[in-house]
């Protein structure tokens, strides 16, 4: 009997110590300041009420507005059709055919050839990650790409080049277990290349993201600080720059796209063409206005940000929006946002609410700001 307590104090200890050391690496953090500012938009309003949190929002060329509903709380579940087309007599699903294919989709976004493109990471499915491109008129897949396995797994965001040639995702990395890193596939030649794995720019700074209610937000009951790598992705009009800022960080940068197209170019080449182009709230996704700021979702305050010339201001925040996503700015200059409800009905494991709940705390909304000035 002697022999057994003591295997299971012994166990017990070890348990322990693999907790600590988990808290001590991961789980500890600075909180990050608070860069809100005094809004300067009051007119953000529910565009779009839903039964389910929405995931992501693109506006194609035309204007056309594209969302899906977040993979995180798994709606599946609770629906067969997961991507819409908001059109003026509602969401109408989008190839209603490719439902079973489209589980797990997370970025979204139209090229200039009318093709929704959206990435399916693996990681959290156990399966390889994919790319596919759908053309928005008929339906009909007009590109598909499976990556290696354990290649782009959780790849959470992607634009596409001009000529639809280049794609670029951002790979989160899975909090600060593995690195994030930049993509880049190749349609033609259906080659990718990893870029900035783990780099300064792309890695997560370690800063403990408040919650809209201004608790900490750490997951396994305080154990794992939520920290999280490059996020949000966007192009320059002129298709010369990539955009991007990880989650967990202070600062938005770009890189030239050139180097990252020419599958030849040095590592050492690429990190040092990087440019910062100012401060950054805590944010995920990423969209540029007609004038060329910055719109940055602000996943801390409940709205979105803007940089412009290196000034970072607050553009609208709302009480009830609890996670700020997606944005996206559509040719008429109106901004559309999504509120994916993240840390609202997510468990202390990311597991998603019961039906119950989740029926609720229903509606869920997409907002949108008329087209205007950044400031009234």
């Amino acid at each position: 009997m002697k022999i057994i307590k003591w295997a299971l104090l012994a166990l017990l200890g070890t348990v322990i110590a693999t907790l600590l050391a988990i808290k001590l690496i991961y789980g500890m953090g600075k909180p990050y300041p608070d860069v809100s500012t005094p809004p300067l938009r009051s007119d953000a309003a529910p565009a779009i009420t839903l039964p389910l949190p929405p995931g992501m929002v693109a506006a194609g060329p035309q204007g056309r507005i594209f969302f899906t509903y977040h993979p995180f709380h798994r709606p599946q579940d609770h629906t067969e059709h997961l991507i819409f087309e908001w059109t003026p007599g509602g969401a109408v699903p989008l190839a209603p055919e490719l439902a079973a294919q489209l589980h797990g989709v997370f970025g979204i976004t139209v090229d200039r050839q009318n093709r929704l493109w959206v990435v399916r990471p693996g990681a959290m499915e156990g399966r390889p990650t994919q790319v596919l491109a759908i053309d928005i008129d008929n339906g009909q897949i007009a590109f598909e790409h499976t990556f290696p396995d354990g290649m782009g797994g959780f790849a959470q965001d992607l634009r596409v080049s001009a000529d639809g040639r280049y794609v670029y995702l951002a790979d989160t990395g899975l909090l600060r277990f593995t690195d994030a890193a930049l993509l880049v596939l190749d349609t033609q030649t259906k080659e990718v290349r990893k870029v900035l794995e783990g780099h300064e720019t792309i890695a997560p700074q370690n800063w403990v993201m408040r919650r809209t209610d201004g608790s900490a937000y750490r997951l396994g009951y305080g154990l794992v600080s939520f920290q999280v790598g490059v996020d949000g992705l966007e192009l320059s009009e002129d298709g010369d720059w990539l955009i991007y800022a990880a989650m967990s960080h202070d600062s938005v940068y770009r890189v030239p796209t050139a180097l990252l197209t020419n599958f030849d170019s040095r590592p050492e080449d690429i990190e040092n063409a990087i440019e910062k182009l100012g401060p950054a709230p805590m944010s995920d996704g990423i969209a540029l206005t007609p004038a060329g700021a910055v719109i940055l979702t602000d996943v801390e305050n409940g709205g979105l940000a803007v940089l412009e010339d290196g000034r970072l201001q607050t553009l609208v925040a709302l009480d009830g929006v609890d996670w700020a996503d997606s944005v996206t700015v559509a040719p008429n200059g109106d901004i559309w946002f999504t509120d994916s409800r993240l840390t609202d009905l997510l468990d202390p494991f990311g597991n998603p609410a019961s039906a119950e709940v989740m029926k609720q705390s229903a509606p869920y909304a997409i907002y949108r700001i008329p087209a205007g000035n950044t400031a009234e």
